[in-house]
């Protein structure tokens, strides 16, 4: 068990999400950075769908009652193990009574960390991911007790992986037109791929709005399905982008759908970074 001292400021179990229950009107949800999720399951030999703890902005206080092994990916917490600084993207060894503590995040917004063997909290439809109204907490809360599987990790056969470009300082999102893309004007297409936008302080794991706006006016849509990277467009011109626990429909025109890498990308950055979208023909 991993025993929760402090939370810290967005702190939630997430594994890669509910996929295939959109039809009820059930999010996807799952790890905003689906490629710093991936890694740290890979350190320590995982299996690919395994719960991890997904950490915002500043990280918890953790203590743990058992042994096991732990891999950090994504954003720099400065993380210490016992009062020692610890590193990201390595297999870390935690002994019973070890405290486990993180700060604020650089180099990105989130960080991960995977358990050998996976947290194993309750799975509802297929998935462990905290969700308010599907799980019993949507986030981590003080006192909390984390299950993880006891396994034994050897770390030669362990992967050890050098961290990626810094996400977060990437300012080009991939998207692809939108079902709803030619509801634009020929100057507001231009405008959308030219302007450098900004993410606004209304930011969470649902929506990013940003800061610009696109156009003046553009004409309604039925309420029509959508997807976590979708890109709309409110009709004072208002750009959200769906962030991986969005909802499943939508009345708003359908402009863009950001990329897989796109979104992951976004999820390291927050209020006041800029970006550009960029459109693929692919």
């Amino acid at each position: 068990m991993i025993e929760v001292l402090h939370p810290g400021i967005q702190s939630s179990i997430q594994d890669l999400g509910r996929l295939g229950h959109q039809s009820l009107g059930v999010p996807i949800g799952g790890a905003m950075d689906q490629n710093a999720f991936n890694l740290s399951n890979r350190i320590l030999n995982n299996p690919s769908h395994s719960a991890v703890l997904e950490m915002g902005f500043k990280g918890p206080k953790l203590l743990f009652h058992q042994s096991t092994t732990v891999a950090l990916t994504g954003a720099d917490m400065g993380a210490k193990l016992n009062g020692q600084k610890i590193s990201n993207f390595n297999p870390i060894e935690i002994k019973e009574k070890d405290l486990l503590e993180f700060g604020n995040a650089h180099y990105g917004k989130r960080t991960y960390m995977a358990v050998a063997g996976g947290i194993q909290t309750p799975e509802i439809l297929n998935s462990r991911s905290q969700y308010k109204g599907i799980t019993s907490e949507p986030k981590l809360s003080k006192t909390k007790l984390i299950p993880f599987n006891i396994v034994k990790f050897e770390p030669p056969k362990g992967v050890r992986i050098s961290p990626r470009i810094n996400e977060s300082k990437q300012v080009v999102i991939l998207a692809y037109k939108g079902p709803d893309f030619d509801l634009l004007s020929g100057n507001a297409k231009n405008k959308l791929c030219q302007n450098t936008f900004s993410i606004s302080n209304k930011n969470s794991r649902m929506a990013y709005i940003l800061e610009e706006k696109l156009v003046p006016r553009i004409s309604s849509i039925w309420t029509s399905p959508v997807l976590p990277g979708t890109v709309q467009c409110t009709p004072n011109g208002t750009l959200i982008i769906l962030m991986r626990d969005a909802q499943t429909t939508g009345g708003y025109p359908r402009i863009l759908q950001v990329t897989d890498e796109g979104l992951n990308i976004l999820a390291q950055k927050s209020t006041k970074e800029c970006f550009q979208f960029q459109l693929s023909s692919v």
